[in-house]
């Protein structure tokens, strides 16, 4: 990696959109505890060929990107395109625009009046929030060819720029901010029938993770671990596989980069790359770990073979720490840690803001979660509260999202200050009520003067 700025950075579209990295021993002093806070709305840019260019997942083992970007849901309806990523940045600007009044020196009396309706805070701090990216682009393709590198600003991996340099991407860019918290908003075209609005997507922690590694060599051979757990809604890419098929293929993709087919042979002209090394953060590899992982030796962090691939390193230290097991596993809800909580928290805000503003929502619940390696989920340090807000296919759930944005802006801030805060809620039969619990956030302290969101960046 080059040399990087340290206190900010700038991303160019058809307007600045100013992105800061916070270091905690310049901020201001204030009154009251200061929280950081993401709002990340899903996608943003657009599907164009060639790959080459415009792509995402950028791999320096292969110098190529791996993935064509992908741009989010999209649903023609009655001649007018719904896209994804317009909406879910439009209710992140509507919730940040809240969340803004809880800013040192804001006006905390407005979102004090906006909170009431839904209890008494039960403490005061200030949040400094930003947004993940800029707004969304056109779609076509020719004035997309004529501008360059359009994608820049909306891909999730880093990426050489025009000068050959690492450009940061948007995993960089949230972890340079070191936030507490990272809120994902995403929509999707269709789900399973069994999957009701608004679902939250998880990544399990190692400890799981390493089950089905023992698993796939032979070292344990019952599923119970998989069976009897939430790991059962593993997220199916083709119904023509199980669930535990697709499970297994990415057991072996989180170790090695390489997915397995259906009869668990590796599939060797698919490797993912090591995503841990696609982003600048604490955790990367020693500089030159690209021309060891060039060549796959076995018996290594870099075997493409999950039968003798050794994980070692700064990040599988990582992912071993107490601190991902606080984010990814057991928690509040039982199981997800932190990241699960903070997903069904938020939700929970979501249906009461809709109930408390006389919104109709009996159509949404709190469904059951998307579970995979998916990569903000495990390549961010801070808590991830990661859901999908609806299906742009279902009726019931487009008119809402569509008619509600301002209520759904409004339970995703206050959900926001509550698991940073508290929140004490009052008795009420709602179904999907709020907990109102702040997150133990005391216990990610790494020492007195550093967290392990602080921890993240290597500056």
């Amino acid at each position: 990696m080059g040399k990087r700025h340290k206190k900010f950075f700038l991303i160019t579209t058809s307007a600045f959109f100013l992105f800061f990295i916070f270091i905690p021993e310049y901020m201001p002093r204030n009154e009251f505890p200061v929280f950081r806070v993401v709002i990340d709305p899903g996608h943003g840019g657009i599907k164009i060929q060639p790959r080459l260019k415009h792509g995402d997942r950028y791999d320096s083992v292969s110098g190529t990107y791996l993935d064509d970007y992908r741009p989010g849901a999209a649903l023609t309806v009655r001649g007018n395109k719904i896209k994804e990523h317009n909406i879910a940045y439009s209710i992140g600007q509507k919730t940040l625009k809240i969340l803004q009044y809880t800013a040192p020196g804001a006006d905390f009396g407005k979102f004090e009046r906006i909170a009431k309706k839904y209890g008494l805070l039960a403490k005061r701090i200030n949040i400094i929030s930003i947004t993940s990216r800029p707004g969304g682009l056109s779609e076509n393709p020719d004035t997309a060819q004529e501008t360059g590198d359009v994608n820049g600003p909306y891909r999730i991996f880093d990426y050489p720029d025009s000068r050959g340099s690492m450009a940061y991407g948007r995993i960089s860019k949230i972890n340079s901010f070191k936030p507490h918290i990272v809120v994902s908003i995403h929509l999707a075209e269709s789900a399973p029938s069994d999957y009701k609005a608004v679902n939250t997507i998880l990544a399990p922690s190692f400890s799981h993770l390493l089950n089905g590694l023992y698993y796939l060599r032979g070292n344990k051979t019952g599923r119970s671990f998989f069976n009897n757990s939430y790991m059962k809604d593993w997220f199916v890419e083709d119904e023509a596989r199980t669930p535990f098929s697709w499970f297994l293929s990415d057991i072996s993709q989180y170790f090695t980069g390489y997915p397995l087919d259906e009869n668990r042979k590796i599939i060797q002209n698919n490797f993912r790359g090591y995503r841990h090394n696609m982003i600048h953060w604490a955790y990367t590899d020693e500089p030159g770990w690209d021309k060891d992982a060039a060549v796959h030796a076995g018996y290594s962090r870099y075997s493409m073979n999950y039968k003798d691939v050794s994980p070692a390193g700064k990040f599988w230290d990582r992912e071993r720490s107490v601190y991902e097991s606080y984010r990814r596993d057991g928690g509040m809800e039982g199981f997800g840690g932190d990241n699960a909580y903070a997903s069904y928290e938020i939700i929970r805000y979501i249906l009461y803001s809709l109930k408390k503003n006389g919104r109709s929502a009996d159509k949404l619940t709190q469904g059951k979660p998307y579970v995979s390696i998916w990569t903000l989920p495990i390549y961010l340090n801070a808590i991830n509260a990661y859901f999908e807000l609806g299906y742009l296919r279902r009726k019931t759930d487009r008119k809402i999202f569509l008619e509600n944005q301002n209520e759904i802006a409004e339970g995703i801030a206050v959900g926001v200050y509550s698991l940073l805060a508290g929140i004490d809620m009052p008795k009420d039969d709602f179904t999907h009520m709020p907990k109102g619990k702040r997150i133990d956030l005391e216990r990610y302290d790494v020492s007195s003067e550093k967290s392990y969101f602080d921890a993240v960046w290597d500056n």
